[in-house]
């Protein structure tokens, strides 16, 4: 069976259910709107209503039974809460233009408008909402008691957190205009009555309270008490006494207590209010009226009370400033002396500073000039003993085979020292910008099988592991650089591996991109140093004892950079290291 509060309000006609009702709330009623043509409408609308209630208050309808009918009542009562309008009036689409006339004719926004109609194909739904400016759409069919006492608390709470709202904006921005003026004032006393005077602005506009200012002051004989600073209202004539002697006593209690609690009391028809300046003691200000002030009124008040202390010190400060002005430009005058010997000194230090940046770039060139020179006279003799060491290896091995171990190692050591010379040489192009990248169509398998060969000769002792099948035919790159990348990852490897350890190359293709892996089990990189690896001349903890210049993998990833690829490194302690070169098939 259906409960009474899930009958429909505008569905078939029902016998009507007796039942006892508690007493209707005190308060003033919520005034709600109904527009609709039809009187059963407003008669069904004002008989489920009488039944409840919303904080403490009842409802209460006004009707309307056209649009024409709802814009007077609109005219007299601008601040109704909410409207439950019906579509179909006069016209088809009479409280569609009643809606455009309530937003955009009458400005108002606070109002909550539920769309409430018996004919719903007239206005679809998904329309309406789009089109206009309305908070809820409910077809007569559907809109149980329950639900309409439940769509009416829902639109009451917006129209109040709204209104709520729009107060306190008035509120700040009166607060705003009125501590605006304070800050012009410089003296305490014409600061004090501006503050009086304002406060009466900020917390009731049109009215006429009571207000009074009262600060710290000293007596005659020297003994501390609180007085009345500024006054309007019925406390104007107070300016000047002691709160003992001008006010009740109730209130002046209530001054003293707020005074050493440092604390607001807020009370029915008055509220003392108490703020400390950073610098310059306590004010007390007694706010009295006959409306009791609200929670959101004691928010603008503090707020407000927490601007002008700013301005109590600004007025205290400014004399200090005053004071203080004229020391300071007593100090200008040495400091601009002290600052005119400093400038000669400081042309003097730029011109030792320009010799010697002159002295750095010389011998920038010198070094230069010297790396070219290591280079060119390096590779001859490095070059004949390289092909000594490969004619003798030829003979050994018919006439000593016990001596291709060590022309191995030679050629591994003309090798390294001409790796060595590439990587400076290439490192100080990098510097100074002078380093060309001349592409040429590659074999990248071959290119890095003549790379490893020199190391499997002149290290017997490590293990390595090549699989270049993945890899592309031919790429567009500069296969001397692309080389000595190769070079100084693989003498890494076998640097920071031990004897015995395996060394694995291994080449893919990722789309247009090459994939280049170099991977040892070493020693490992710590996860603090990941991020510094590739820094110009950085070591890590791992390379105690291993000899190295530390522009290695600076070099790699500058040319990997220059060929529009990307270098990544993962490593783990004790388990290896593995590089992996991205590298554009094409140019």
């Amino acid at each position: 069976m259906m409960a009474w509060d899930d009958e429909p309000l505008f569905g078939n006609d029902a016998d009507d259910k007796a039942a006892t009702r508690p007493p209707r709330p005190s308060g003033d009623p919520w005034p709600i709107l109904v527009v609709d043509d039809d009187p059963q409408v407003h008669a069904m609308t004002a008989v489920l209503l009488r039944d409840f209630d919303f904080d403490d208050r009842p409802f209460e309808v006004v009707g309307a039974l056209s649009a024409a009918e709802a814009r007077v009542i609109l005219a007299e009562r601008p601040d109704l809460p909410v409207a439950l309008l019906d579509v179909v009036m006069e016209t088809e689409d009479a409280g569609l233009r009643l809606v455009r006339y309530i937003r955009d004719d009458l400005a108002n926004r606070r109002m909550r408008i539920i769309l409430r109609t018996g004919q719903p194909g007239q206005a679809p739904e998904r329309d309406v909402i789009v089109g206009y400016d309305i908070n809820d759409y409910k077809a007569k069919s559907e809109l149980t008691a329950q639900r309409l006492f439940t769509t009416l608390v829902s639109a009451l709470r917006a129209w109040r957190d709204i209104v709520t709202i729009e107060r306190n904006r008035l509120g700040l921005e009166r607060i705003l205009n009125a501590s605006a003026s304070l800050f012009e004032l410089r003296s305490m006393r014409a600061f004090v009555e501006s503050l009086v005077d304002q406060l009466s602005r900020v917390v009731d506009p049109g009215g006429d309270p009571a207000i009074l200012a009262c600060r710290q002051t000293e007596r005659g004989d020297g003994m501390p008490q609180t007085a009345v600073v500024a006054g309007i209202g019925r406390y104007a004539r107070a300016v000047g006494l002691p709160v003992a002697e001008a006010l009740a006593p109730t209130l002046a209690a209530a001054i003293e207590t707020a005074n050493k609690s440092h604390s607001n009391l807020y009370a029915d028809g008055h509220c003392v209010l108490v703020f400390r300046t950073r610098e310059h003691g306590k004010t007390v200000l007694v706010l009295e009226r006959a409306e009791p002030y609200a929670a959101d009124e004691h928010r603008l008040l503090e707020l407000f009370c927490n601007r002008v202390a700013i301005g109590f010190d600004n007025v205290c400060l400014y004399e200090e400033l005053i004071t203080l002005n004229r020391s300071l430009e007593q100090r200008v005058d040495a400091r601009t002396a002290e600052l005119a010997a400093n400038q000669k000194a400081l042309i003097l230090a730029k011109e030792r500073a320009e010799r010697a940046l002159e002295r750095e770039l010389g011998a920038k060139e010198n070094q230069s000039q010297f790396l070219g020179m290591v280079s060119h006279e390096f590779r001859t003799p490095l070059a004949i003993i390289d092909s000594a060491a490969q004619l003798l290896a030829m003979r050994a091995e018919q006439a000593g085979p016990d001596m291709l171990e060590r022309l191995a190692v030679i050629r591994g050591s003309v090798q390294r020292l001409t790796g060595l010379i590439d990587s400076h040489l290439t490192d100080e192009r990098l510097q100074s910008n002078a380093l060309v990248v001349e592409r040429s169509s590659v074999d990248l398998a071959a290119l890095i099988l003549t790379v490893v060969n020199p190391f499997q000769v002149a290290y017997p002792d490590r293990r390595f592991h090549v699989d270049l099948g993945g890899l592309p035919q031919r790429a567009d790159m500069d296969a001397h650089l692309i080389g000595l990348v190769l070079a100084n990852l693989i003498t890494n490897a076998v640097k920071y591996s031990g004897s015995g350890s395996a060394i694995t190359l291994r080449g893919d293709t990722d789309g247009v991109m090459a994939v280049i892996e170099v991977a040892d089990q070493g020693r490992g990189i710590p996860d603090s140093e990941i991020p510094r690896l590739f820094e110009r001349f950085f070591r890590g903890a791992s390379a105690v004892g291993v000899p190295g210049t530390g522009i290695g993998l600076h070099t790699v990833q500058q040319i990997v950079h220059l060929h529009g690829g990307a270098v990544a490194v993962d490593s783990e302690l004790g388990a290896g290291t593995r590089f992996r070169i991205i590298l554009p098939v094409l140019a």
